[in-house]
């Protein structure tokens, strides 16, 4: 199985960290404005949840991923952003990985690669005490890296994401906090003629402690329409390998299960005079067809202005 449909909804989690650089994703920065940020993630995977749930504390890997980052604000509206992922994996067991098995899995050890080339369009409609931004993405893979097996750095497709922040600072509640929401729907290469598209909805509540200092609550919902099911042991009635049945299929898998899940995490960030800091750990609630596990997240972002 693969866990890039987890990978990109933290990262993407990480990315909307309020900061005095970062800004909440419902709003834009004013023109001019931009931030040079380092992520590094760390992913524990701990087992894997069949069709019906069931945990199979077995097939465990590691993942590892430093992401560079630019945004940009062209107008007081208009905001670019571009990143690129350098990511690590290595599978744990502890029983040998599944066949067919990739040597990486076999020897497990670590294997190493770029991933996936992202840009970012924000056009900023709402802003003021609420604000509301919708966003286009688009990711392609930085090379023909692989994609078979329990621990790999993606899924080697192409995406285009469209989506909605939308958010309000509550001060008639209380001036220190923000609420936002998040809706995203992507559209993904399709493997086999088999659609895999998924939605991800989000909510965060952030807390404002001083003029540099925040702490934040978040949960996130991923639904794929489409992908294979895993199936599950007797007596669930699509008994294992469920719809990965052909070789074809068996080949394709590790990126077009039916991946479904509910996350929560908090977070914390703080501005220093020059450069901003944050943080964010998020774990594992529920989930079909998808990994458990949970990812500790830190970086470092650095604002700049162009006058």
């Amino acid at each position: 199985m693969s866990h890039r449909n987890l990978q990109i909804a933290l990262v993407g989690i990480l990315l909307c960290l309020p900061s005095r650089a970062g800004f909440a994703q419902a709003w834009t920065p004013p023109a001019g404005a931009g931030s040079v940020s380092l992520v590094y993630q760390q992913l524990q995977n701990t087992g894997h949840r069949l069709t019906d749930g069931f945990l199979i504390p077995d097939g465990k890997s590691s993942t590892i991923a430093m992401q560079l980052g630019v945004d940009y604000a062209l107008t007081d509206r208009w905001s670019l952003s571009a990143s690129l992922p350098y990511v690590f994996a290595k599978y744990l067991g502890p029983n040998p990985p599944p066949f067919p098995y990739q040597d990486v899995d076999k020897c497990m050890c670590w294997q190493h690669s770029a991933q996936d080339f992202g840009v970012t369009a924000r056009y900023n409609i709402v802003s003021g005490t609420a604000g509301v931004t919708p966003s286009v993405s688009f990711g392609v893979p930085s090379h023909d890296y692989n994609y078979r097996g329990e621990a790999v750095v993606g899924r080697n497709l192409k995406e285009l994401q469209l989506a909605v922040d939308a958010g309000a600072r509550l001060d008639a509640i209380w001036d220190r906090l923000v609420v936002q929401g998040r809706y995203s729907y992507t559209l993904v290469q399709q493997v086999l003629d088999l659609p895999n598209n998924r939605s991800v909805a989000g909510l965060d509540g952030t807390i404002l402690l001083s003029r540099r200092a925040s702490v934040r609550g978040f949960v996130s919902w991923q639904r794929t329409h489409g992908g294979l099911r895993a199936g599950s042991l007797p007596p669930y009635d699509l008994p294992f390998p469920g719809e990965v049945n052909t070789p074809e299929r068996v080949d394709q898998h590790d990126r077009i299960l039916r991946d479904n899940r509910t996350h929560v995490g908090a977070g914390a960030s703080y501005s220093f005079p020059t450069f901003d800091i944050f943080g964010s750990y998020v774990d594992f609630v529920s989930g079909t067809d998808t990994h458990e596990g949970r990812s500790f997240t830190v970086g470092v972002s650095v604002p700049f202005q162009v006058r």
